[in-house]
């Protein structure tokens, strides 16, 4: 079923429902006002009369000058009776008269068999004696008023229904047109068309916002498509040239018979290049889980004990470098996976080991504070070049500082990916007295 039929069914629905309440209020005050007045004034001309006939007045004139009024009515009866016995009677004599006269002692209103007459009825007392006073009317004027109110209700209510329920289809497809130009231009636009954007209308209402919002998450499609391109091509590039390499020398090694040194030599080369293509394949491999947010194995961590695990193992590369390290760890839990800020701590560590000159220092710092845990690592280093400094977390950036050698320009892209993944900061900064620094922010663990 389209949302077009649907509001129609619930505008029907709540249509019908308002057009019958209202209709049916409408004829019942009619109905009720009708009655009324006409209650009203046979109750106050049989009141009068049956004053006067109490006072001592002659009754059988009085009846019969009352018999003759037409202000009510077309035809009129009235009869008298006193103690149960009839007195006076005057009017229409085929008048349908009531079924039984309700005793009491204050006025009602009756109607006749037949339900063409309306009577109404005064008790009163007359010379120590019950006396009832009927005063009757032929009320077809009345029934008539009310057959064509509800006759006239019966034909106009359908024809409004319809007709409304028609304006409300035809709205509905005015309403809905924006949404179906918006589905239809969403479904020209193809996989390797991500360019395109939705147009906006003149005025800025709920479609208006609804193509913004689509218009912006085209662009984040746009840009994640292309970012996945442009990675698969570095990828690519970037393995290309180890594996050719790796297979170059494994050529050179196999084209002419060589001493057992010389293969040794062969072998030890393609296996520090193989190291390092696995290495690559490693980190490309972590990056395109971390693209896909993957968190596995959460868990609230202490980065204080995780911190010190780090710097024990990553000992020898300082000492061979014989770099002194100053660590100042506080106490700090964060929620998230084991494995991956055990790797974030070492590449930060290696990186900063990597730039630091023999004889260096790195200081490393973890601390906790308003609701978070916080690394500063700094190094003795050369820094970074300024004009690198915005571009040192994206894929494959090794800079132009002379140091390009030293990676593949993955390490920092993984430390970003790992940071956001724990909905983290991370910044990088030259210090004012040399060297690099780097701070890493993480969402304390809840106690």
């Amino acid at each position: 079923m389209s949302v077009r039929l649907e509001l129609t069914i619930y505008w029907a629905g709540v249509l019908s429902l308002l057009l019958i309440g209202a209709g049916l209020g409408v004829f019942l005050l009619f109905q009720r006002q009708q009655w009324g007045r006409l209650d009203s004034a046979l109750i106050e001309e049989a009141d009068t009369t049956a004053a006067t006939i109490a006072q001592g007045a002659d009754a059988a004139p009085i009846v019969r000058r009352l018999s003759e009024e037409r202000d009510l009515g077309p035809r009129r009866r009235v009869w008298l009776t006193i103690a149960a016995h009839p007195v006076a009677d005057a009017g229409d004599q085929d008048a349908d008269m009531p079924i039984h006269t309700p005793p009491g002692s204050t006025p009602v209103i009756v109607n006749g068999r037949d339900d063409v007459f309306r009577y109404a009825i005064i008790f009163f007392s007359l010379n120590g004696a019950q006396a009832v006073l009927a005063d009757g009317v032929d009320a077809s004027g009345v029934h008539e008023s009310v057959k064509r109110l509800r006759t006239s209700l019966l034909l106009v209510l359908p024809v409004l229904l319809f007709g409304s329920i028609s304006l409300g289809y035809w709205l509905a497809g005015r309403a809905l047109a924006p949404l179906v130009a918006v589905a239809a231009t969403l479904a020209e636009i193809k996989p390797r068309d991500l360019s395109r954007r939705l147009p906006l209308g003149p005025v800025e209402d709920e479609v208006g916002k609804l193509i913004r919002a689509i218009n912006a998450l085209l662009e984040r499609v746009e840009r994640a498509s292309s970012a996945e391109r442009r990675f698969a091509a570095d990828a690519a590039h970037e393995l290309r040239t180890p594996l050719a390499v790796l297979r170059s020398g494994i050529e050179v090694a196999l084209r002419r018979k060589r001493s057992a040194g010389e293969y040794e030599r062969a072998l030890d080369t393609a296996l520090h290049d193989a190291a390092a293509v696995c290495r690559m394949a490693d980190d490309l491999l972590t990056l395109a889980q971390l693209d896909q947010e993957v968190l596995l194995g959460s868990e609230s961590i202490d980065m204080q004990a995780l911190t010190a695990e780090v710097l024990d193992a990553i000992e020898p590369l300082t000492a061979l470098k014989r770099l002194t390290i100053e660590a100042n760890l506080g106490p700090g839990n964060v929620l998230g996976n084991r494995h991956h800020l055990r790797r974030l701590i070492i590449n930060l560590l290696d990186n900063a080991s990597k730039f630091t000159p023999e004889e260096g220092r790195i200081t490393l710092t973890v601390e906790s504070h308003n609701g978070s845990v916080r690394w500063t690592i700094a190094d003795s280093g050369p820094g970074i070049d300024s004009n690198d400094l915005p571009y040192i977390f994206e894929r494959f950036f090794r800079g132009r500082n002379g140091h390009s050698e030293r990676g593949k320009g993955l390490g920092l892209s993984l430390c970003r990916d790992i940071v956001t993944l724990h909905k983290g900061e991370l910044s990088a900064a030259n210090r004012p007295g040399g060297g690099a620094e780097f701070v890493i922010t993480l969402p304390a663990a809840p106690p």
